[in-house]
């Protein structure tokens, strides 16, 4: 009897420590997810790496370790690659109708030198206005984050990209930032 009553003193104990521990991981599910202000194409390349390559290189830019699942929407141009960045507009584009992305427990993450799209994030959300936290916080929030803690400015490195219009800075006083660190 003793050894019953123990035993199950400790396999509740076992469940009740389970329930309260925080959770590790993190999964995220993106309806529609887009590149470059398009849908993204259900293609890393013209006609090459289709599918899950394409969904884990959209979670891995957006901090997350892989996609875990997602479903494709067929004949819905424009659509842009991931891989090169080019536009899909034939009537034969497909994309993603969802995209669920992956990532273990870590509750921030750095990005070194940030990319929006080809070139690195501008150091304002749009032609002189919100530069610094408002730009780290969109990117962040971008990318699956709940902000931006810290980030750092890079003078000087044209071409940027605005995170607010899009917009390209080719100026030589174009700046950008140097890292972003994001949290949950």
């Amino acid at each position: 009897m003793f050894r019953y009553v123990f035993h199950a003193a400790i396999g509740a104990a076992a469940a009740m420590l389970a329930f309260t521990l925080p959770a590790s991981a993190e999964t995220r599910t993106f309806s529609n997810p887009k590149q470059g202000g398009q849908r993204l194409d259900w293609c890393f390349n013209w006609a090459e790496g289709c599918g899950t390559q394409a969904a884990n290189a959209w979670c891995v830019a957006r901090g997350y370790e892989n996609a875990t699942s997602f479903g494709k929407a067929e004949d819905v141009p424009p659509t842009r690659l991931i891989g090169t960045g080019a536009l899909c507009d034939q009537p034969f584009c497909d994309s993603f109708t969802y995209i669920t992305c992956y990532r273990a427990g870590a509750s921030t993450q750095t990005f070194a030198n940030p990319m929006q799209g080809a070139q690195r994030l501008d150091w304002c959300f749009n032609w002189a206005t919100g530069c610094g936290g408002q730009a780290a916080n969109a990117w962040c929030v971008s990318k699956g984050f709940a902000a931006a803690t810290a980030w750092g400015k890079a003078n000087d490195i044209p071409p940027t990209r605005l995170i607010g219009t899009g917009a390209v800075c080719d100026q030589p006083f174009c700046d950008g930032f140097t890292y972003i660190t994001c949290t949950h």
